[in-house]
């Protein structure tokens, strides 16, 4: 267990090309649009979720990874024809979390990361359900089970986007 958690100073640093998260982000709105048009079950994958908490793992600012996660939340929003604002609010806490605790946890390992998409995406689901369902009066319903296999299917994910990400990091 002492493997997950690193100590003060051992938290390394990567530097990405200077147009590396703008492509992922759109990159991930794109298939976030078209996947499910191909395959059905793509449907419950939030790959905008990913490049916002890649992006807070990485930096571990959580003032840039709010402002991430409220831009790539709106941009998901105006895709999905949801209210604008929705997944932005629910991204920029997932964004503030996720840096948070990438200062506490090694983010590089894999079973962290699992749990940590599973749990944001879970987060991030009940936030827009609340927001839509109480503060909206809109009639929509909690998915139970399905919400679970989603969460499992984005942690599931997130393994893999992560080590692709991971490909074009270089030390600082």
């Amino acid at each position: 267990m002492e493997d997950l958690f690193t100590a003060g100073g051992d938290i390394e640093l990567y530097r990405f090309p200077a147009l590396f998260y703008p492509v992922a982000a759109v990159l991930a709105l794109a298939l976030q649009a078209y996947l499910p048009l191909l395959f059905h079950s793509a449907v419950y994958l939030d790959l905008p979720l990913l490049v916002v908490t890649y992006y807070a793992l990485s930096s571990r600012q959580q003032a840039g990874a709010v402002l991430a996660g409220a831009a790539l939340g709106i941009l998901q929003d105006s895709v999905a024809h949801l209210a604008l604002g929705l997944n932005g609010m629910a991204k920029s806490l997932a964004g503030f979390i996720a840096a948070s605790l990438g200062n506490k946890l090694d983010a590089e390992h894999a079973g962290v990361r699992f749990l940590l998409i599973f749990a944001l995406y879970e987060m991030n689901e009940a936030v827009v359900f609340v927001f839509e369902r109480y503060l909206m009066a809109q009639p929509v319903l909690w998915w139970g089970s399905r919400l679970l296999v989603a969460g499992l299917l984005n942690g599931v994910a997130a393994v893999f986007v992560f080590r692709l990400f991971d490909r074009f990091r270089r030390m600082r």
